[in-house]
């Protein structure tokens, strides 16, 4: 099969490699290239395949160009859409006057947030959670991402953007979930492809007790007994936001977040013959003649790596 690989307006392409993770706020595309006429700002789309075919696994905007020398060669970074809402930094005009919002759904107050930031390609889960119901919401001085998180982190939900450009607000949690569906298996049939795995399970990221602290007076906890801790043992996690103005607002963030954290991390790392299908956030099924363990898998993380000698996946695969 032959390599290859698409980049507007570039030229002699040496190597590309574009990452992404399920907790990374932006997906990154870093390019060595002989030249080229993209400037900052400048939108760049990488597509990677093979004998003409080739798939998008990136789109976003250059954020730096680095000539390197003796080689005179250019060195290309660039970030997802997300990198707007990152970089825009609410701040009112006026200080008594700052973005507000009365009850207000989850989903809509973060799309008002990411329209600050000129990212209006939006899709949401519908949240059943409402904001402000008492009391105005105001917000001043933090990045449209970083309050966009926030209420993610409330909710158990998850804020990216996708190959495509579109933001997502929604229920995803680090692991396969009902309803997903399998991009890819790799089994027995697909073994010669595999580089090198390995596997482990772990409590690290397992929180069995959860504390929520809103508005004045406002507490909330959601606690339960792990199968993987001894009986009685308890890892605590605090979610705190002056934005919970209900109880029922705060036991509802303790009972999610409880539904997201009580359960091991359980992780595949994996290298394989580059394929452009596998993409973070996405579901594969790993067959037990690879790995020993079977069933689907949560792409945590992934990273493609090609040049001229090869193309590489690698992945962080959890449930």
């Amino acid at each position: 099969m032959k390599l290859d690989a698409v980049v507007n307006d570039v030229t002699n392409i040496e190597s590309i490699t574009v990452s992404d993770a399920h907790n990374s706020p932006t997906s990154t595309a870093a390019l060595k290239v002989g030249s080229t006429t993209l400037i900052v700002g400048d939108p760049i789309t990488v597509e990677l395949g093979y004998d003409g075919v080739t798939t998008k696994v990136f789109e976003g905007f250059v954020k730096q160009i680095d000539k390197t020398v003796p080689d005179n060669t250019l060195l290309i970074t660039a970030q997802n859409i997300m990198i707007k809402a990152v970089e825009f930094f609410i701040a009112s005009s006026t200080p008594d006057n700052p973005f507000t919002r009365f009850n207000i759904s989850a989903e809509d107050l973060v799309e008002d947030l990411l329209d600050l930031a000129d990212i209006t390609n939006y899709v949401s889960d519908t949240s059943n959670f409402t904001f402000a119901i008492f009391n105005p919401m105001e917000i001043n001085l933090i990045s449209s991402f970083d309050i966009c998180k926030t209420i993610a982190d409330i909710l158990a939900y998850s804020v990216w953007a996708d190959r495509d450009g579109v933001a997502h607000f929604e229920d995803r949690r680090p692991n396969p979930m009902g309803g997903d569906s399998s991009i890819a298996t790799i089994d027995s049939n697909t073994v010669y492809n595999i580089i090198g795995n390995t596997y482990r399970k772990s409590d690290r990221d397992l929180r069995n007790r959860i504390v929520v602290y809103g508005a004045p007076g406002i507490t909330a906890v959601a606690e339960a007994e792990s199968p993987h801790l001894p009986t009685g043992y308890r890892k605590t996690v605090v979610v705190a936001s002056q934005w919970i103005d209900s109880q029922s607002m705060a036991q509802d963030a303790a009972d999610f977040n409880l539904d997201k954290l009580n359960r091991l991390t359980e992780e595949v790392a994996v290298e394989v013959i580059g394929d452009p299908v596998y993409d973070a956030r996405k579901v594969l099924t790993i067959d037990e003649d690879f790995t020993g363990v079977d069933g689907d898998w949560y792409i945590f993380s992934v990273e493609h790596k090609w040049s001229s000698a090869g193309y590489l996946t690698s992945m962080e695969l959890r449930r």
